[in-house]
C-alpha cells in the first residue's frame, strides 16, 4: 500500500484503522492491538495515536494515528512493527480497513461555555 503524495505544501496525514474483533479473542486482539500501538507512536514521523472504541459496537475500535509525511507513514505500514497488527486477521471478524486522510490545515478551539 502506497500513500505517497505528489503535493509540494507540508501535509500531515491521518491514518484510520478500523477493524471488528471476534468476541471471543478481545482480549487477545487488543493486547496485541496495544504492542501496535507502542511501536506506531515511536515510529519516525509518528505524531500521535489513540484507539477508539465504538459506543454503538462493543467490538469495533479504529486507530487514529497522525503522521508528518507519506513516506513515514509508508514506512511503517510497510515494516515488521505493523506485522504484528496484520497476523491478528484471524481473530477479527472483517478485513481491517485503513483511510487515509491528507490534512492541509487544523484549527484548534476551545469549546468553552457561556
Amino acid at each position: 500500500m502506497s500513500i505517497a503524495t505528489d503535493h509540494t505544501a507540508a501535509v500531515m496525514l491521518l491514518a484510520s484503522i478500523s477493524f471488528r474483533l471476534q468476541p471471543h479473542k478481545r482480549g487477545e486482539v487488543l493486547s496485541a492491538v496495544d504492542e501496535t500501538i507502542i511501536r506506531m507512536r515511536g515510529a519516525a514521523g509518528c505524531t500521535r495515536t489513540r484507539l477508539l472504541a465504538d459506543t454503538d459496537d462493543p467490538n469495533a475500535f479504529t486507530i487514529h494515528s497522525e503522521w508528518q509525511s507519506a513516506a513515514d507513514a509508508d514506512a511503517f505500514f510497510a515494516s515488521r512493527e505493523f506485522q504484528l497488527f496484520r497476523g491478528l486477521r484471524m481473530l477479527l471478524r472483517d478485513e481491517p480497513i485503513i483511510v487515509i486522510d491528507e490534512i492541509r490545515s487544523r484549527v484548534t478551539r476551545l469549546v468553552r461555555t457561556p
